[in-house]
């Protein structure tokens, strides 16, 4: 059942559907925020190629991460930290140059002893009852 807008004016693509988790990007970075690997739809929505050697920063694809630090004393950033624990709107852009606004989480993980970043971005979901309230 896809969600119903209730505000005539409001932009349709900022209504997630119901199963925003199966929409979401999940990216590995390396500590200084290159793209090191991708889930299968994410690669197939960006072209990217799993196992290719150069990706670029995660900044291409969310240019406001081009003014913040990923890492900072050897832990994620606290204030990305803070921007994605509160919901914060970031901006993805597209292949095509279409902006959307998303949810970002990251996270570090290990792995073979390598330290890694996980970014996971979300459709930022917007939902509204009929009085015009958050729902």
């Amino acid at each position: 059942m896809e969600p119903e807008l209730m505000t005539p004016n409001f932009p349709k693509q900022l209504i997630a559907p119901l199963s925003a988790f199966d929409n979401k990007i999940e990216l590995t970075l390396s500590e200084q925020g290159m793209i090191c690997d991708c889930n299968i739809p994410t690669g197939d929505l960006f072209g990217y190629r799993r196992g290719a050697s150069a990706w670029g920063h995660i900044s291409e694809l969310m240019p406001e991460l081009a003014a913040i630090k990923l890492m900072r004393d050897g832990q994620i950033n606290p204030r990305l930290r803070f921007l994605s624990h509160i919901g914060h709107r970031f901006q993805l852009i597209s292949l095509g140059g279409k902006l959307f606004d998303v949810k970002f989480f990251i996270r570090a993980i290990e792995n073979q002893g390598q330290r890694y970043l996980r970014a996971m971005i979300f459709p930022f979901e917007v939902g509204f009852n009929a009085v015009g309230s958050n729902g």
